[in-house]
């Protein structure tokens, strides 16, 4: 081995068995890192805030953030999470619209 000829190390055993550790914890290290990395990463819920105006209903909201998705689906989304029933919103409420 070069690096044991190169810096004259007098265990041989002794130095094997340093490398295997610090070989293992620095893989240990990397495996938890990029575990915990992915499970901070997931999806995290963000909102955007409207405040409701003249003429503005559930539908006509929702329909400005739906995209490709299903109106019907974001304007239960919309209800469930402002804890809205009949649909009924009414100038000056603050709604909460799921982005995710």
């Amino acid at each position: 081995m070069i690096i044991l000829n190169k810096y004259k190390v007098s265990d041989a055993k002794k130095f094997k068995r340093f490398m295997f550790l610090s070989i293992l914890l620095i893989s240990i290290i990397t495996i938890t890192s990029i575990t915990t990395i992915k499970a901070y990463s997931k999806d995290i819920p963000q909102y955007d805030y409207v405040r409701v105006q003249h003429g503005d209903t559930l539908w006509s909201i929702a329909k400005d953030y739906a995209g490709s998705k299903d109106i019907r689906q974001v304007v239960y989304e919309i209800s469930e999470l402002n804890k809205i029933h009949n649909n009924l919103i009414h100038i000056g409420d603050i709604i909460k619209i799921p982005l995710n």
